[in-house]
């Protein structure tokens, strides 16, 4: 009971702290919307103009934010549990240099990329799916099947080796073009229109449904294998499962809004600490921190300079990297 009005508690002050920003964000930019201009367009009320830049511009632009937030903080929080390890994270996977590599090849050699942008986040997804499976077969050994440690340690290699692909191929792109691509491997939420959430929404809501009906056995993992198998568990099967819908669930995420790092990290690890490690609890405290700390940062970036937008995965990215080397110190 005390767990539960905790996790309520929490749910609740992280939904009003969300308003609030989401209220904030919409007056950013160089056109100035208040909040009781905002209420009137909602209402019906208001100009042609205020209503083209709140509903298709700021709004999905918001909506994106929160579904990719909740779609990468329980992808983390999927692939922590399943390779038992409080540090891993979605890009260890290889899933955005994957998707960075399919973004860079469809600029590099698309010539009329304007009449075919919404191929972008479908070769992003495909480039992510790709280089994880490429990651399953490196790292599958018959003797032992695919273990979480070969897992994260060939992640990690191919994506350094991925990495080095793009260095290469931005000796291709035209100055405009590589300044696309840059804010893209940053993080920056650029799949701002509807379109791109209702390419999205039906792979996140898929994913995120099958993630939540396996809440018993991702709290089979926390008691190691061997307990895990004593139980009946087939490990390998489920482990193969769980990360597929994680990247699958990350992919898309990363296919609308750039290579956005830490989010998968950070909140999985700051809901076990508040809520403990059950997973019908800490799944949904992450899922909801990871959409404020994306909303958060978004916001942040678009007040620091409203004129030229700041990539979100670095704001993400400065909060990120001080707790995964605080996360680096407790775990010794």
């Amino acid at each position: 009971m005390k767990k539960k009005f905790k996790l309520t508690s929490w749910l609740l002050i992280l939904v009003i702290l969300m308003i609030i920003l989401a209220i904030i964000n919409l007056n950013t930019g160089d056109m100035k919307i208040t909040p009781p201009e905002i209420l009137n367009l909602i209402f019906g009320s208001g100009t042609y103009s205020q209503s083209i830049v709140i509903f298709d511009f700021r709004m999905p632009r918001i909506v994106i934010t929160l579904l990719v937030g909740f779609s990468l903080a329980l992808a983390g929080s999927v692939i922590q549990t399943t390779t038992q390890n409080p540090m891993a994270d979605t890009s260890f996977l290889g899933i955005n240099s994957g998707a960075g590599i399919a973004v860079m090849l469809f600029i590099a050699l698309v010539k009329n990329q304007d009449a075919n942008i919404y191929l972008l986040p479908i070769l992003a997804l495909l480039g992510a799916l790709i280089s994880t499976a490429l990651v399953f077969i490196f790292s599958y050994k018959r003797s032992s099947g695919i273990t979480p440690n070969r897992l994260l340690l060939t992640g990690v290699a191919l994506s350094g080796c991925f990495s080095s692909i793009m260095v290469l191929l931005t000796l291709k792109l035209s100055p405009d073009n590589y300044q696309f691509v840059m804010n893209w491997l940053t993080g920056s939420i650029w799949g701002t229109s509807w379109e791109y959430i209702i390419i999205a929404l039906p792979w996140l809501i898929i994913c995120t449904v099958f993630i939540f009906s396996k809440m018993t056995i991702l709290d089979a993992f926390n008691l190691g294998d061997d307990a895990a198998q004593s139980l009946g568990i087939s490990l390998k099967r489920e482990r193969v499962l769980l990360i597929s819908l994680a990247v699958i669930l990350a992919g898309v995420s990363v296919s609308i809004s750039g290579g956005i790092g830490f989010i998968g990290l950070i909140t999985p690890n700051l809901a076990r600490r508040i809520i403990g490690y059950k997973h019908s609890r800490q799944l949904v405290l992450s899922g909801i921190l990871g959409s404020f700390m994306l909303l958060a940062a978004d916001t942040i970036g678009q007040l620091i300079s409203s004129s030229s937008e700041i990539p979100v995965g670095i704001i993400v990215a400065l909060i990120g990297a001080p707790y995964f080397i605080y996360i680096l110190i407790k775990s010794n």
